[in-house]
């Protein structure tokens, strides 16, 4: 019986790392259409320049689309456990009671968890501006920082991105130079820089790496303000 508990309280999968594996199903199969038209053997591939291309658009992508999952995911956590506004840091309630307090309202003493729509109505316009309206269309470490501090307190996710033999410094700038490479390819159709298929698996495997980064990161913070684990923490070897 008291295993059985044990796993009922287990904290569920990460939707979001899931939802990132399906959206990884398109890169593959890219990768696989790659080995069908040029062979699998050694060598420079001719006129496969566009599949290669075509994965890192793609994977920039996914990208956007788990940051802001994660960032949705995180906050409706958050804002469904918690029974006081206090649960979000300082910075994080002034900015969402700027329009209340212009009718001279006390936000925070809403009767009948009243905050809680005010929290929703910020969620709403902090996701618009970042993923509506075209910030984050770029998926830059430095939006990303301001997407988690200004919607859920986390600040500076970031800084969390490294592991051996990978700094900070140099995560932020390969993710940098891959977001580049991705606007020479959609804007200018064809970069000046020479994608390949060992490019697109590698630039892969780093992006999975700071999604599993971000997710247990995230996971911390959600627990140690609420005091409830949201959803597990991986690792990055055994979920590859």
């Amino acid at each position: 019986m008291a295993l059985k508990n044990k796993m009922r309280r287990r904290a569920k999968k990460p939707p979001h790392i899931d939802s990132l594996k399906t959206n990884f199903q398109e890169i593959d199969r890219i990768l696989e259409i790659h080995g069908e038209i040029s062979g699998s053997g050694p060598g420079y591939k001719h006129n496969v320049q566009v599949l290669n291309k075509s994965a890192v658009v793609l994977l920039l992508a996914c990208w956007e689309a788990y940051i802001e999952d994660l960032a949705d995911n995180s906050f409706y956590f958050m804002l469904s456990k918690s029974k006081q506004p206090q649960v979000f840091p300082d910075h994080v309630l002034s900015n969402a009671a700027k329009e209340i307090k212009k009718s001279n309202s006390d936000v925070w003493s809403l009767a009948n968890m009243g905050w809680k729509t005010v929290m929703q109505d910020h969620k709403n316009k902090i996701l618009e501006k970042y993923t509506v309206q075209g910030a984050f269309n770029t998926p830059s470490p430095k939006n990303i920082d301001a997407l988690f501090s200004n919607l859920i307190g986390y600040k500076s996710i970031s800084r969390t991105w490294y592991w051996p033999a990978m700094s900070i410094e140099n995560s932020k700038k390969k993710l940098e130079e891959l977001i580049e490479l991705r606007g020479s390819i959609a804007h200018r159709v064809q970069s000046a820089k020479k994608v390949t298929k060992t490019h697109v698996k590698d630039s892969k495997a780093f992006i999975f790496r700071l999604a599993i980064i971000s997710n247990n990161r995230v996971v911390k913070y959600i627990e140690d303000q609420v005091g409830i684990k949201p959803w597990r923490t991986l690792r990055y070897q055994k979920t590859r």
